[in-house]
């Protein structure tokens, strides 16, 4: 791939809202690692804490990007009413809404950080969001294994109609292999990362016993992952 390729590429990418939002996440999680890693370290006191307002401040201006994300997010809700699968409907309902409520509670946390509004229960606000987080996230990671057990079903059905005309190549069972697999491939990956990113709210709310770093990585890891899909949509 020629240089300008690459620079064109990288161009496409940042000059999505998606794109830089998915690079300050992951700054923003790197950050909260390196911050932890450097306390543990016995690091000086500025040192650490650099990072830790770097995360801080990176943290306020992507709730920036996602002001009114709830509209959306309830309006994908609404649309999910009309998914003929029960399964799907529930959990896509589950999901939508509660990433409205998260980002709704996301505006509070940006208010009271920036001095212009300030709640009297923004903890209680910012545990509710991150508890609606959770709820997102399992959902979909219910959603996942199901579209899982669809898609290797299916998958059982196209060995048996390969086997019954190996003698005979058959185009549209090719077809169907290839977007059965690509199909495979899209689900195992968003599940995959889903239950790397519910590490995230879990530990944030302190039902699993994961500290600074490790809720880092895990936002580092899941960064990665969002930029490689918004990547691959956006090169050429």
């Amino acid at each position: 791939m020629s240089f300008n390729v690459q620079v064109t590429n990288v161009n496409s990418y940042l000059g999505t809202t998606t794109g830089r939002e998915k690079l300050c996440r992951f700054v923003q999680y790197f950050a909260r690692f390196y911050a932890f890693y450097l306390y543990r370290q016995g690091a000086p006191k500025d040192v650490f804490e650099r990072w830790s307002e770097l995360k801080n401040h990176i943290g306020n201006g992507r709730k920036f990007f996602r002001l009114l994300k709830p509209i959306e997010f309830v309006q994908t809700a609404v649309h999910s009413l009309n998914t003929d699968n029960e399964i799907f409907r529930l959990t896509s309902i589950v999901k939508h809404l509660g990433n409205a409520l998260y980002y709704s509670s996301e505006v509070f946390v940006l208010t009271t950080a920036i001095g212009f509004y300030k709640p009297n229960n923004i903890t209680k606000i910012q545990r509710f969001g991150w508890k609606c987080w959770f709820i997102s996230l399992f959902a979909s990671i219910m959603s996942g294994l199901y579209k899982y057990r669809l898609l290797s079903l299916r998958s059982k059905m196209l060995m048996k109609s390969e086997r019954q005309s190996e003698h005979e190549k058959d185009p549209e069972l090719d077809l169907q292999e290839k977007q059965l697999t690509k199909a495979i491939h899209s689900n195992s990956y968003q599940l995959l990362q889903d239950l790397v990113d519910i590490i995230i709210p879990s530990g944030n709310l302190g039902w699993i016993p994961a500290d600074e770093g490790v809720i880092g990585i895990a936002g580092v890891i899941t960064s990665l992952m969002a930029m490689n899909v918004q990547w691959q949509k956006t090169s050429k």
